[in-house]
C-alpha cells in the first residue's frame, strides 16, 4: 500500500480532529490481509470484504466504480441541500454526492457515516482523498457508535436540515451494518423531533417570550445569577423533585434530607410539597405563559425557596414572589448583548420541560449522585401530575355529575396518542409521544453525565442508564455524604451583584438606534421589492439591467445581512418563528432553482422585510418601556437585589 499517500490523506483528516484520532489509533492494528484490493477495469482500485461467515462483500463495481457512484447518487439524490450517506467504502458515492449541490449553505451539507474504521483506513490507503476530506461542506463519522452519532449530528447539523436531508445508502455497508443504520437513523429522528418540540414552543409563545423579556428586564439585571450555585455541591448528592403522580408516594421522605441534600424542584411541584410540610432549597420557574404563575398561588410567601427564575417567565412571577430570587438563562433574549456588563448568569438547557432545566442546574452544581422523584412521564391511575398541582387542579375541575374521573382520564389518554410501555417487573403504564420523547431525552442525557442518576420516582418509564432504586434506600445508602445546604445557599445569595447599569442602558440606547433604523430599512425595501413586481415580475434575474438590478441585488445583500446579524436574527426570529421557518426553506429552494423569476424572489424578501417591520414595531415600545424602568428603579433604588456599579 501506498503509505505516502495514507499521509497525505491522513494530513488532511486533521481538519476532522474527532476521526483522526479514531484513525490514527486504528490504524496501528489494521490489516491489508483483512481485505481484498483489486483493480477495476477502469483503473479505479476496488475493495472487498470477507465476513464472519466467509462472504465476499464487494464495496464496489469491478468494472467501473466511479460510473456505479454516479448512476446511484443519481437516482437517489433529487437535489437537496444536505445528505447523508450511510457507509462510505472508498469514497466513490461521497465524492459523487459532493458534485451535486447546487448551493452551498452554511455549515456542513455531506454527512457521512462509515461505522467501520479498518474499510476508512483502506480507502485512505489506496485512493488520494485529501481534497475531499478538505472540503468544509463535510462531516464525518468513523467507527463510532450510533449515541456518538448523534451528538456529533447535534454540534454539526440543526433539525432544520433533516427538512432538505437526503438520506443515501452505500448498499454493501448497509447490508453489513443494517442494525446500526437503523438505530443511527432512529436516533437522529428523535434528535429532530426534539428540536422541532422546541419550535412548536417558540411559535406558539414567541410574542410572550419578548413582551415579558422586556418586563422582566429592570428586576432581572439584578439578580444573581444560578452560576454562583455550579459547583458548589460536588459529590453532594441532590434531589431533583418532578411533579409526577408518584410524588405522592415518597415525598414525605424527603423531611429527612432537607438541610442535607439540596432539593430542587420544578415550580409545579411547589404547592404540593409545601402542603406536605416539605419547603424545597430551589425551585425553577421559565413558562412565558400566564397559567405557570398561578403555580405559585397561595406559596408567593415561602421566603425560604430559592425562585430561579429565566427572564422570559410570566412577570407576575418575578412580582409576587417573595423569596430570594437567582437569574438563569437559556442564552436566548438580549442575553448576547448584555452579558458583559454584569456578572455571570449561568447558562442552562431545556428541551421543552422544566424538569430538563432543574436538572441541567443539578449536574451544574456538581452533584452526585444525582436523584429524581416524581419523574413518571406517564399516566398512574390516569393522572399526570402530583395532587395538588395547578395542572392537577385543572384536569379534576373536569369532573362533575355527568361524568367520572374514569372517563376523564380514559378521554384524556386516548386524545393524546397513548403509547403502552412494558416495565421490567411485568406492568404496563401508558404514556403519549411527547413524553417518550422526554423519556429518550433524559436517558440520552444520564447516558452523558459523569454523575450516578438514580431514579426514585418509584413508577414511570425512564429505566436506561440511570439506576432505580426506592427513595428510603437512597437516602439510607447516601445520608453520609450531606453538606450544610443552607450556608452554601446563603453565601451564594448575599454577595451584591456586579452590574453595570449605566453600559446596560447605553447599550440599550444605541440598540434602540439600530432597531429604528433596521424599521426604515424594512419599510424602503418593502417599497423596492414591490416596484421590482411590478416591472420585472416575470424576468429571468440574468436579465436584469441598470438600476433595477442594482437595486435587486443591494436588497438580496441586506437581507443576507440580517440573516447573519448574530443579535438581531435570533430575535427576532423567536418573535416570528413560524414565518421564519418557512421563509428559510422557501430561500433555499429559490436559490436552488435556475428558473427562479425576479417576482418570485421579490415577494419572497418583501414578505420577509414586511414581518421585520412589524416585529421592530412591536419591539421598540417594549424597549422603550423597558428602559424607561431601569431608569426609574436605578434612581430610587428600589430595584430587587443590589447593584455594585463595575
Amino acid at each position: 500500500m501506498n503509505e505516502e499517500l495514507f499521509n497525505r490523506n491522513l494530513n488532511a483528516l486533521r481538519r476532522h480532529p474527532n476521526v483522526f484520532s479514531v484513525v490514527a489509533a486504528a490504524a496501528r492494528n489494521w490489516r491489508q490481509e483483512s481485505y481484498s484490493f483489486e483493480t477495476a477495469k477502469s483503473g479505479q482500485p476496488t475493495l472487498g470484504f470477507s465476513d464472519e461467515n466467509k462472504r465476499l462483500i464487494s464495496y464496489h463495481s469491478r468494472y467501473d466504480p466511479v460510473k456505479e457512484a454516479e448512476k446511484q447518487i443519481q437516482a437517489s439524490f433529487q437535489g437537496q441541500t444536505h445528505a447523508m450517506l450511510l457507509g462510505f467504502g472508498l469514497g466513490y458515492m461521497a465524492e459523487a454526492l459532493l458534485k451535486e449541490f447546487k448551493q452551498r449553505v452554511n455549515g456542513p451539507q455531506l454527512f457521512v457515516i462509515e461505522p467501520d474504521a479498518g474499510v476508512f483506513i483502506s480507502a485512505l490507503k489506496s485512493r488520494d482523498l485529501s481534497r475531499f476530506l478538505l472540503d468544509e461542506r463535510v462531516a464525518l463519522v468513523v467507527g463510532m457508535t450510533a449515541d456518538e452519532v448523534g451528538d456529533l449530528w447535534s454540534a454539526s447539523l440543526d433539525w432544520t436540515a433533516m427538512e432538505r436531508l437526503a438520506l443515501i445508502d452505500h448498499p454493501p455497508s448497509v447490508g453489513r451494518f443494517k442494525m446500526y443504520f437503523e438505530r443511527v437513523i432512529e436516533k437522529i429522528r428523535y434528535l429532530c423531533n426534539r428540536s422541532k418540540g422546541n419550535l412548536v414552543t417558540l411559535m406558539h409563545a414567541g410574542f410572550e417570550f419578548h413582551s415579558n423579556y422586556f418586563a422582566n428586564l429592570a428586576a432581572g439585571f439584578a439578580l444573581p445569577g444560578v452560576e454562583r450555585l455550579f459547583d458548589r455541591f460536588k459529590g453532594t448528592p441532590a434531589i431533583v423533585v418532578a411533579a409526577g403522580p408518584s410524588l405522592d408516594k415518597n415525598m414525605h421522605l424527603l423531611a429527612q434530607v432537607k438541610g442535607k441534600f439540596p432539593i430542587v424542584a420544578v415550580d409545579t411541584a411547589l404547592r404540593q410539597l409545601v402542603a406536605n410540610g416539605i419547603k424545597p432549597d430551589i425551585v425553577c420557574a421559565a413558562d412565558p405563559s400566564y397559567e405557570n404563575s398561578l403555580d405559585f398561588v397561595g406559596v408567593e410567601n415561602e421566603t425560604e425557596v430559592i425562585l430561579a427564575v429565566e427572564p422570559m417567565t410570566h412577570p407576575d412571577i418575578f412580582t409576587s414572589f417573595k423569596g430570594p430570587l437567582m437569574l438563569m438563562t437559556f442564552g436566548g433574549g438580549l442575553q448576547p448583548i448584555c452579558k458583559d456588563l454584569r456578572e455571570p448568569v449561568g447558562t442552562l438547557g431545556c428541551w421543552g420541560s422544566i424538569a430538563t432545566t432543574v436538572f441541567d442546574l443539578v449536574r451544574r452544581m456538581g452533584a452526585d449522585p444525582i436523584i429524581f422523584v416524581g419523574l413518571d412521564l406517564s399516566f398512574q391511575d390516569g393522572r399526570l401530575h402530583a395532587r395538588g398541582s395547578y395542572s392537577d387542579d385543572i384536569f379534576y375541575e373536569k369532573v362533575h355529575q355527568f361524568t367520572s374521573i374514569e372517563h376523564e382520564s380514559a378521554e384524556y389518554i386516548n386524545t393524546r396518542g397513548a403509547v403502552k410501555f412494558g416495565r421490567a417487573d411485568g406492568s404496563i403504564l401508558f404514556t403519549d409521544q411527547n413524553m417518550k420523547l422526554y423519556k429518550d431525552w433524559f436517558e440520552d442525557q444520564f447516558r452523558q453525565t459523569k454523575a450516578k442518576v438514580i431514579n426514585a420516582t418509584e413508577g414511570g418509564v425512564v429505566d436506561k442508564y440511570v439506576e432505580l432504586m426506592p427513595l428510603a434506600r437512597v437516602i439510607e445508602t447516601w445520608s453520609h455524604k450531606s453538606a450544610p445546604v443552607a450556608e452554601i445557599l446563603k453565601s451564594a445569595l448575599e454577595k451584591p451583584v456586579t452590574a453595570d447599569v449605566q453600559a446596560l442602558l447605553s447599550r440599550l440606547g444605541q440598540f434602540r438606534k439600530t432597531m429604528s433604523q433596521n424599521q426604515s430599512a424594512a419599510r424602503r425595501a418593502v417599497a423596492i421589492c414591490r416596484r421590482l413586481i411590478v416591472t420585472s415580475a416575470d424576468l429571468p434575474v440574468d436579465r436584469l439591467e441598470g438600476k433595477s438590478r442594482a437595486e435587486f441585488f443591494d436588497i438580496l445583500q441586506l437581507h443576507d445581512q440580517i440573516c447573519s446579524d448574530k443579535d438581531l436574527f435570533p430575535w427576532f426570529s423567536i418573535h416570528q418563528t413560524r414565518y421564519i421557518t418557512r421563509h428559510t426553506m422557501d430561500v433555499v429552494n429559490l436559490r436552488a432553482s435556475a428558473t427562479t423569476t425576479v417576482g418570485q424572489w421579490m415577494q419572497q424578501i418583501s414578505e420577509f422585510f414586511a414581518a421585520l417591520e412589524r416585529f421592530h414595531e412591536y419591539q421598540i415600545p417594549l424597549l422603550d418601556k423597558a428602559v424607561e424602568e431601569l431608569n426609574r428603579q436605578n434612581k430610587s433604588k428600589t430595584v430587587r437585589g443590589s447593584y455594585c456599579n463595575e
